[in-house]
């Protein structure tokens, strides 16, 4: 385990199973996320000391190995546990070549819930094969745990198309040493870091998927290789950080996916704290379903 004894002891009093986030501050007390509530832990805190051990451990006392993820701001361990950083920026060439002196961590907890998509699978999947989809939600709203299950239930109902996950973080698969820690269904592929726009132009060229799934679609790079994914004929699932439709068009760049009708079904989560609580299943044209 990579946390100081004094906070492992002060979590037994809640069921792991349900701890979705911990974040740990400098000299402040740790907050613990169970099934969307904050649970400030009043008597533990961390300090610096605290927080640079955690790192070391999780990066099993090789940061230069875990470098290229610091400097996107976190780095994901065993399991698919993602562990984001706060701290002072080292700057070489106005890029970011290092990060030290950490201040504050945010420890996410992946889980795996089996058919959390049974909801949506109606209108995702027709009878011959799924349509491209993107998931729309605020942060911590589920949108990695549905997609998850998308991939598992693409590989049981459509046993003869190809999927490949473009897993930027670490988070859909969870790939350890090459071995994937989360079910992500059958006859599935999975291209661990680097960028999506790698993993479209690479994966899709070397790999042949049918399907492509990645999570978190946020850059001009992003948004072009995803419209010439779906050009060539990959369906592809993604997700987007937004609060609704509204707040998706604003997003420049983001936002031409919905004008274009790039997508066939848009799933709107609600950002209540019930993780993968759907508010709303839309059309291409954006009308409601």
């Amino acid at each position: 385990m990579i946390l100081p004894d004094k906070v492992q002891v002060a979590l037994e009093r809640f069921s792991l199973s349900q701890v979705y986030e911990i974040r740990l501050r400098a000299n402040a007390p740790v907050v613990v996320c169970v099934n969307g509530r904050n649970f400030p832990l009043l008597t533990v805190s961390v300090n610096c000391n605290d927080l640079e051990n955690i790192i070391h451990k999780a990066a099993e006392y090789a940061i230069y190995a875990v470098l290229d993820q610091m400097v996107k701001g976190f780095i994901t361990i065993r399991g698919g546990i993602r562990i984001g950083i706060a701290g002072e920026l080292v700057m070489q060439n106005n890029k970011v070549s290092a990060v030290k002196n950490f201040s504050s961590l945010c420890i996410r907890v992946p889980h795996e819930i089996k058919n959390c998509a049974q909801l949506v699978l109606p209108y995702v999947f027709s009878a011959q094969r799924p349509v491209s989809t993107l998931i729309i939600a605020p942060p911590g709203a589920g949108k990695t745990t549905l997609l998850r299950d998308l991939a598992r239930q693409i590989g049981q109902q459509f046993p003869c198309l190809n999927t490949l996950i473009l897993d930027e973080r670490g988070e859909l698969a969870a790939c350890y040493l090459g071995e994937r820690q989360l079910d992500v269904g059958q006859n599935v592929d999975v291209i661990t870091g680097g960028t999506k726009a790698y993993g479209f132009e690479n994966g899709i060229r070397s790999l042949r998927p049918d399907v492509v799934i990645t999570d978190e679609i946020a850059t001009v790079e992003d948004v072009a290789m995803l419209h010439r994914a779906v050009r060539s004929g990959v369906i592809v699932f993604a997700s987007v950080h937004a609060a609704n439709i509204d707040d998706v068009m604003t997003k420049p760049d983001i936002g031409e996916l919905l004008t274009q009708q790039v997508f066939e079904r848009y799933i709107v989560l609600q950002g209540d704290g019930q993780v993968g609580r759907v508010s709303g299943i839309y059309d291409r044209r954006l009308q409601r379903l």
